[in-house]
């Protein structure tokens, strides 16, 4: 067995049935309505995924045996648990949940402290939206202030149902992360420099020990960081009594101080919220590309273009969970911490950062990387940006061939009234663009998780159709689910086209 996910809550908090819908392929409504048996000691299976060579064991701890699982020699359950899915009731007592997480979380950081937790606040349809926002500060108050723990509000509903699905396809892929690789060090390194940086400069001197605790990262992330760091002059370590002490450099504190002064804990804070409370209203349709920036390599914005006025703030700002709550963020900063990317990636000698891409719940940022501008396309995070990645990079390269005239005088003089017009045309790209991705995935000569999301529906609502003596069908119906939620984690597109036709044949067969 190659991972190992373990699902744990109290009794009734739902567990067991979500483990039974997206692991064993059976029906979200059947369930909704027939209670399970409760689940006695543990049951597991296996998720097998060939395509990417691993086997993906899933443990379901019975609830009223939690006393076991949490405070007896029985926690060995956990050692070498690679996720911890924590499933609780947001409709029991606040005080009973809380401190069923602090005891989960204190078990983690025993036995298995790289275990990565996600907490799903379950049943979220049965509470009101004051009781929602209740939870939401009384659980952000007692969650480490690092990656380790990433938290939603669920619900199998029908309405929440394609949101809970990506939280489970996402928790999924979390599995294969390799944070020591150089891909998920660059994932990590603006957020996690910003961070190292802001300590060493709040703190002026270090022990380095204290360091590695305080900011309770993996410790060859860290390692890595500081190490390039000090050999770039940007810090310094020395040995006082046996202690490894880290400071700025003056060179380090000129460096870093725009890039840090641009983004205050804050910022930081609302960027990297994780309770998705946007899934609590009716998912709005995002297009799949929303628009770009276009800025220079100091991250200054010269110019933004949008599939219609405004669609980044509507997107991106305003269906941000942190925006109802702190109105304070700054579209331009964007750019800036593009550019504090890019800079960070060079102390790591990572030279382009052209087909890096960042993505939250609500987004999706693509980078494209040219000699003195930086594009930043913002899109569905649902989308498969591969088959159109190309097209877009030409597109820029061209535009700015074409009007390189005028890119040129907002590089020299910072006057950016020049480029106005590109807007205009860059809407009507955008339009052409949605519209040419459209066609490939309703043709199925693609597949993204917009469509992987609804077929899966569609095959759960398929499930009424068909007549309870069909029981060969049902079951082909539930290792389709199986076969599907895999064909998602290993982004095999063609099994996924493959999928879509069988269901539209038993879709025609059962009307």
């Amino acid at each position: 067995m190659s991972k190992k996910v373990v699902f744990i809550g109290p009794s009734g908090a739902g567990k067991t049935t979500l483990r039974k819908i997206f692991f064993e392929g059976e029906n979200s409504t059947k369930l909704l309505e027939y209670a399970l048996e409760p689940t006695f000691g543990e049951e597991s299976l296996i998720l097998r995924l060939p395509g990417i060579n691993e086997d993906i064991g899933i443990f379901d701890l019975a609830g009223q045996e939690n006393e076991r699982w949490l405070n007896s020699s029985d926690n060995s359950i956990f050692y070498e648990t690679k996720i911890l899915i924590v499933v609780i009731d947001s409709t029991a007592s606040s005080d009973n949940n809380i401190d069923f997480i602090r005891k989960v979380i204190d078990v983690r950081n025993k036995l298995t402290p790289k275990t990565r937790i996600f907490l799903l606040i379950h049943k979220i349809d049965l509470i009101s939206q004051k009781k929602i926002r209740d939870v939401n500060s009384a659980i952000s108050t007692i969650l480490p202030k690092d990656n380790s723990i990433k938290y939603y509000f669920t619900s199998l509903k029908k309405k929440y149902f394609t949101q809970i699905l990506s939280n489970f396809i996402e928790i999924m892929k979390s599995c294969f992360i390799d944070e020591s690789s150089e891909e998920a060090l660059l994932f990590n390194v603006i957020d996690e420099s910003i961070k190292l940086i802001n300590l060493i400069s709040k703190e002026i001197v270090i022990n380095k020990k204290d360091l590695h605790e305080k900011l309770n990262r993996p410790a060859n992330l860290i390692s890595h960081l500081i190490d390039n760091l000090i050999l770039k002059g940007h810090l310094k370590q020395e040995t006082v009594n046996k202690q490894d002490l880290i400071s700025l450099t003056e060179k380090g504190k000129n460096y870093y101080k725009d890039i840090i002064e641009s983004f205050s804990t804050v910022d930081l804070d609302s960027i990297n919220s994780t309770a998705d409370l946007s899934q609590f209203e009716l998912e709005k349709e995002i297009p799949p590309i929303i628009g770009a920036l276009i800025a220079d390599k100091d991250g200054r914005n010269l110019l933004k273009i949008e599939i219609f006025e405004n669609a980044l703030e509507q997107f991106i700002l305003k269906n941000d969970p942190s925006y109802a709550y702190n109105n304070k963020f700054d579209l331009d900063l964007i750019p800036m911490f593009i550019s504090a990317l890019e800079k960070f990636s060079l102390e790591l000698n990572i030279q382009n950062l052209t087909g890096f891409g960042l993505k939250g719940t609500n987004l999706g940022m693509h980078i494209f990387s040219y000699d003195r501008l930086t594009v930043t396309v913002f899109l569905n995070p649902k989308v498969n940006i591969d088959p159109i990645a190309k097209k877009i990079e030409n597109y820029f390269y061209n535009l700015f061939e074409e009007f390189e005239t005028e890119f040129n005088l907002s590089l020299s003089t910072g006057q950016v009234d020049g480029l106005f017009p590109i807007m205009n045309l860059g809407r009507n790209w955008l339009e052409e663009l949605n519209e040419y991705y459209n066609n490939l995935i309703i043709n199925l000569e693609i597949y993204d998780l917009r469509s992987a999301q609804k077929l899966y529906s569609k095959i759960d609502e398929l499930f009424e159709r068909v007549k309870l003596k069909n029981v060969l069908t049902l079951e082909r119906m539930k290792k389709l689910k199986v076969d599907l939620m895999k064909a998602i984690l290993e982004n095999d597109y063609q099994e996924l086209k493959k999928i879509a036709q069988i269901t539209q044949d038993l879709s025609v067969f059962y009307i």
